[in-house]
């Protein structure tokens, strides 16, 4: 007996052994497991659709659109409105309430997406329907934005969000590091336009026929794909600039240290000719 009895205590012994180093492995694995088993207590996104229209009323000449939680695609129609199609996506654990709100400032129409201070996670993509001839002010962070087309002058401003933008009118573009890609529409516009980058990469397609004038400037690489002489700048980086005609429309771009690439552009008739809209 007293054999056995030894024999169950090497054995419990033994599985105390293997329940202590059980313990100490879920230990080391404990915040993967408590978030496996805290799956079934996670909500999924809250997935939303919002429709809105404004009356673009008599006076109105500029509209501004801020959305700092999400992308911007510009859409263009023949109706005296401006109609909002956002996708929302509300997400745990706050579900924060996330809405774009209509105010009036002198002449411009401003619609800001708004959400509840304190809280964050909460996405609104939306999509911005506007006459073709209406200027238009967008703004964004880290988020994409997207015009194309456009027959009136158009600002786009974000942090680190990618660019797309085209016009027949003024062009005025501006990113920290974030990509642009811009093209001009037309050989004649009113006004400057301005592609403008601390890091983020420039990609201009240009009229090469008109009465364009054409500055490059970069802190890095800087190429063409047509005959634009390209020169070493003192202190670093590389410089370009050409004029067309009067070299009245003028486009000015520069990076601190974003790559800079132009290429010719093609205008079809279909994009018409000049822009005479101005804001």
């Amino acid at each position: 007996m007293a054999d056995v009895l030894v024999l169950k205590r090497s054995s419990m012994r033994g599985i105390s052994m293997a329940l202590t180093l059980l313990t100490v492995l879920c230990g080391c694995a404990a915040p993967k497991v408590r978030e496996i088993s805290s799956d079934s207590n996670v909500r999924q996104p809250a997935m939303e659709r919002q429709d809105v229209e404004f009356k673009l009323d008599k006076g109105v000449s500029r509209v501004l659109v801020d959305n700092p939680y999400g992308d911007i695609h510009v859409r263009g129609h023949e109706k005296n409105e401006v109609a909002v199609h956002g996708v929302i996506q509300r997400l745990a654990p706050d579900f924060a309430a996330i809405n774009v709100i209509s105010s009036r400032q002198g002449r411009d129409l401003q619609l800001t997406v708004t959400m509840p201070k304190g809280k964050h996670g909460s996405r609104y993509d939306l999509a911005l329907y506007v006459p073709d001839e209406m200027p238009l002010v967008l703004r964004s962070t880290s988020h994409r934005v997207v015009a194309r087309k456009r027959r009136a002058p158009l600002t786009i401003t974000t942090i680190s969000g990618n660019i797309e933008a085209t016009s027949q009118s003024r062009l005025d573009i501006s990113t920290d590091s974030g990509m642009i890609r811009a093209s001009q529409l037309a050989e004649r516009w009113p006004g400057t336009s301005q592609l403008q980058s601390k890091s983020g990469r420039i990609v201009a397609l240009l009229p090469l026929s008109g009465d364009v004038s054409i500055a490059a400037s970069t802190g890095g690489k800087l190429s063409t794909d047509f005959g634009l002489s390209v020169h070493a700048r003192d202190g670093g980086g590389f410089e370009a600039a050409a004029r067309y005609g009067s070299g009245t429309s003028e486009v000015s771009i520069a990076s601190d240290s974003g790559e800079v690439i132009i290429d010719q552009s093609v205008i079809l008739e279909e994009d018409g000719g000049s822009a005479d809209e101005d804001d």
